[in-house]
């Protein structure tokens, strides 16, 4: 009885590292996706050479244990301010200094669908 209480952590230790990790953030830029992983893994999604990235794009995520399913889809009119804005940066040089509008689903390996928004929501403290 004993060795079983000694075992209780080593095997609740065993099993959670069993568990699927799933996306837990995710950023975007007019040319790459980059998503975290609960595992701390980050994974990316280029944008394909010769796509515009005016409407998005889709693919399959990099650089990680898991080749998830994502797709981007790019809302360039969701803030207009801000769509002016990421324009006046590009044309002064300052490309990708400000995240563009769109939405981001990436599919984990459950089949579970994982929705992102950019820019994200800022949380307003005072």
């Amino acid at each position: 009885m004993r060795l079983a209480f000694l075992l209780l952590p080593v095997l609740a230790a065993a099993c959670a590292g069993l568990t699927t990790p799933v996306p837990t953030a995710a950023r975007l830029s007019q040319d790459r996706l980059t998503v975290t992983l609960s595992n701390g893994e980050i994974c990316t999604g280029p944008r394909p050479a010769g796509q515009a990235p005016a409407r998005g794009w889709s693919g399959t995520l990099q650089g990680c244990g898991q080749a998830l399913p994502y797709e981007v889809r790019m809302d360039p009119h969701r803030n207009l301010l801000q769509g002016l804005l990421v324009e006046l940066f590009g044309a002064v040089g300052a490309k990708g200094l400000l995240a563009p509008g769109g939405e981001v689903r990436v599919t984990d390996a459950r089949g579970t669908h994982h929705v992102f928004v950019s820019p994200p929501q800022q949380r307003l403290t005072h």
